[in-house]
């Protein structure tokens, strides 16, 4: 890819979720999360829940051998991929 264009993936794809946290343990990684800046750190609650989803998968992954999240990644990709290869066709007179 060139130095300015890199090429979008569907996997970058970023969904907005909603979750219920218990107060202390929201109040406490806020608390947290603020205090690491102090340390030249950051936490981020997005980065921590993906994370924690990630893990999640993995560990079901173990127990029923079945890997959801390339599934998920492969299916995405076929979707991507089928929705621009006709947009990469050169139109006719047009080079």
């Amino acid at each position: 890819m060139g130095k300015y264009v890199t090429k979008n993936q569907k996997a970058d794809e970023k969904r907005v979720v909603s979750v219920r946290i218990r107060r202390p343990v929201f109040e406490a990684f806020k608390g947290a999360s603020i205090a690491a800046k102090d340390f030249g750190y950051s936490m981020s609650l997005s980065v921590v829940f993906e994370t924690a989803m990630e893990d999640a998968i993995s560990e079901f992954k173990e127990i029923s051998g079945i890997d959801y999240k390339d599934i998920a990644k492969s299916d995405l990709d076929k979707k991507w991929e089928s929705k621009y290869k006709t947009s990469k066709k050169v139109p006719k007179g047009k080079s």
